[in-house]
């Protein structure tokens, strides 16, 4: 209540119609619902709206509502079921499955060997044109599930549907963006190019922080003939089996979305597939040059959907690449968490036992699969079941609501038995005063959320004459609920929905337009009702700016405004346009230039070589020879320990490298394994690599010198294998 001081400062200013309202405040005041604040509300303080209060809610729901601004141009021009932005997740799905079914049928080209994939795909540009369409074709519709997939992150971060029980659908939303990303880097691997050359290096540089895999898995890809066809191979399989846990993935990312659109109709995927197989003959994929370890190139046409990770693996090493993507993950990952303000409090939805009658409205309505219904243990009236809410899975959205007409369940704070009362005494105070009654509920999500709205006396200057609510979502409005305003006077009702892009709790206006229409229960009663009575705005009409312009039209006419008819070719044309836009944006991703790192000539040395038994052999004793197995028994044993193998580089006498390499092994008496990257101080110089693995520390057993001459980002091997010096 306010207190009077503020009363009288307030009645001071007002006009007629304002002092009436305050006078219905006091007539209303006992039946209407609490002004207090929810806890974690995420549209203000005031609004009484529930939810997770955001922290940058306002920024974020500025960069919504210039989507819905676009959502509500194309519709003008488009069925929603034909606009992309709205269907971003199912466009993802339907491109993943077009990669997968090329990605299959390309195998009948491919062959996934380290010395013969490159030749295999390259053979396609003049030796098979449906070949060549099918790689294109795998290319592009992977980039295009990748656009998607990060268009739908951000219109699911602005429009808030992250927090409470949609933490599950973001943290698993990421963990799937993360395989599909994998799946296309080991992609890239496996034409073995110049892309693929830097994703293997970048990978092992990954990988090779970790110390059990270190030193093995960076030997293997030091020149072009030590690349191993078995890990090859592996990298092979891998890439075709991650789409299995891509299912996995998706069906725990949907798990609580009730009626999920897993793909798109068939107007859409017509239009997918159409743009993806004119890109696809327009702009066909090829490959960077040959991999060539003994060089590094500066730089080539790369896929940034999926190798932009080469910025960081090219200039970053394994312990500040693992740092990165730790801290990365967490920080994505953890947004429901760090960027909402929790509260003890839940507002969630609520069911009277005694009320409910077990019509299972709710819980087929209910998009999150929040409600069930179960035995009713006693009382109550109807069928033996009645709904349950789980409060893990309910968003608050109040749709439930509108599909109740026993008011029998509600949010805390939006009871349709109080809301009942405080408008029949709202229209009774305007009839009194001879002026007609217009109540208006605007969706707290939609553009015309953002309206200025007094949350206390219901009015907002935009809509002059109307009781005006920001209530969760348009779908909280039922059937039942504007009949008995209308029934109690008023002169019409107004309903502001979200507009027809990715609607943060998806069908709440879809079911309200059903129900208005007589197509979905609990339906508007014509006996009732007059349905031109009621107004229902979503798309370019519940624009703040043309709110207050189709509210004042229907407040003049009862009649909803007029929309121009699109005309097939405006649609067609609009549609073109916009596939355009997006096959461009897909091959600009697909085929941008990177350069790498200027670095200098290298030498790179490496072996894995045994040093000396520090002790001599001996003789083993009759009992020493009964503990060992048959087949071990031999006479003699050698010591256990082993001497560290020593390396020396110099580069025109100057000593670039002096150190031992202790044996592996808890008993010391493994391999000593090195790799060394040098920077050559010039392009040419004289090279003297000395090795020593004798129990000597003086005594150099292995030598090789000889001049090289480099280029500017040659990389030149001196590989220790079976007893000597290898230069590749």
């Amino acid at each position: 209540m306010r207190s009077e001081d503020n009363r009288s400062l307030q009645e001071t200013d007002a006009g007629p119609s304002e002092r009436m309202v305050f006078a219905w405040e006091e007539t209303a005041s006992r039946v209407a619902e609490p002004r207090l604040p929810v806890p974690g509300n995420p549209h203000g303080r005031d609004s009484g709206l529930p939810g997770v209060k955001v922290r940058g809610a306002g920024s974020l729901r500025a960069v919504d509502r210039a989507f819905s601004r676009f959502d509500g141009w194309l519709d003008r021009y488009m069925p929603e079921s034909l606009n992309p932005l709205a269907r971003t997740g199912a466009i993802a799905n339907t491109c993943l499955l077009v990669a997968v079914v090329s990605g299959i049928l390309l195998l009948f080209w491919y062959s996934p060997s380290v010395r013969s994939a490159y030749d295999s795909l390259e053979a396609l540009r003049d030796g098979s044109g449906l070949g060549q369409f099918v790689r294109s074709l795998h290319r592009y519709s992977s980039d295009a599930c990748m656009l998607f997939i990060l268009l739908h992150v951000v219109r699911v971060l602005v429009s808030l549907k992250f927090t409470g029980a949609r933490s599950l659908a973001w943290v698993s939303g990421f963990v799937l963006m993360g395989v599909i990303w994998l799946i296309g880097w080991t992609g890239y691997w496996l034409v073995w190019d110049e892309r693929g050359q830097q994703v293997a290096l970048g990978t092992v540089r990954f990988f090779s922080f970790l110390p059990f895999l270190g030193d093995p898995l960076a030997r293997s890809f030091l020149a072009n003939d030590t690349v191993p066809s078995l890990l090859f191979f592996l990298v092979f399989f891998t890439h075709m089996l991650l789409p299995l846990a891509v299912a996995f993935l998706l069906w725990l990312h949907l798990s609580r979305v009730s009626r999920p659109n897993l793909l798109t109709g068939k107007a859409l995927t017509f239009w997918i597939l159409g743009t993806l197989v004119v890109l696809s003959v327009l702009m066909p994929a090829e490959s960077a040059g040959r991999a060539d370890l003994s060089s590094r190139p500066d730089g080539f046409e790369m896929d940034w959907w999926y190798l932009w990770p080469l910025v960081l693996t090219d200039r970053l090493g394994g312990g500040m690449l693992w740092a990165v993507t730790f801290v990365g993950a967490l920080g994505l990952c953890g947004i429901p968490w760090w960027l909402a303000e929790r509260s003890k409090e839940v507002s969630t939805a609520r069911v009277d036992e005694d009320a409910c009658q077990g019509c299972t409205l709710c819980s087929k309505d209910c998009p999150f699969d929040a409600i069930r219904m179960v035995e009713r243990k006693g009382g109550g009236k109807g069928s033996g079941a009645m709904a349950v809410v789980d409060s893990d899975r309910c968003v608050s959205c109040g749709i439930c609501t509108g599909a109740c007409d026993s008011d029998a369940i509600a949010l805390p704070g939006f009871e349709i038995p109080a809301e009942k009362e405080s408008v029949a005494a709202w229209i009774r105070a305007r009839r009194e005063a001879g002026e007609s009654a217009w109540v208006a509920y605007l969706c707290g999500e939609a553009a015309a959320g953002g309206l200025n709205v007094n949350p206390v006396t219901f009015t907002s200057p935009a809509l002059p004459g109307y009781r005006t609510r920001k209530v969760p979502c348009a779908g909280w409005v039922g059937a039942p609920l504007i009949e008995f305003i209308l029934q109690a006077g008023a002169s019409g009702v107004l309903v502001v929905g979200c507009e027809s892009g990715e609607a943060r709790f998806r069908e709440g206006g879809e079911w309200l337009e059903q129900r208005l229409a007589g197509k979905r229960k609990p339906v508007l009663r014509r006996r009732r009702a007059d349905p031109e009575r009621v107004l229902f705005l979503r798309g370019e009409g519940a624009r703040p700016g043309k709110l207050a312009e189709s509210a004042a039209a229907f407040r003049a006419s009862l009649e909803k405004p007029s929309v121009r008819p699109a005309k097939r070719f405006a649609a067609v044309a609009v549609g073109g346009l916009l596939a355009g836009v997006l096959a461009v944006a897909t091959w600009l991703g697909s085929d941008a230039p990177y350069r790498a790192p200027d670095t200098a000539p290298e030498i790179v040395v490496s072996f894995s070589h045994s040093g000396a038994f520090l002790e001599a052999e001996r003789r083993l004793s009759s009992e020493e020879l009964e503990r060992l197995p048959a087949h071990m028994r031999a006479e003699t044993a050698s010591g256990g320990r082993r001497a560290p193998v020593r390396l020396r580089v110099t580069v025109d006498g100057s000593v670039l490298v002096d150190r031992e390499y202790r044996p592996r092994g808890f008993r010391r008496d493994g391999p000593s394994t090195a790799l060394e990257t040098i920077e050559m101080p010039a392009e040419s110089g004289y090279l003297r690599v000395q090795l020593n693995d004798s129990a000597d520390p003086e005594t150099w057993t292995h030598e090789w010198s000889g001049m090289i001459d480099f280029s500017a980002r040659d990389r030149r091997v001196l590989l220790f294998e079976d007893g000597e010096f290898h230069l590749h």
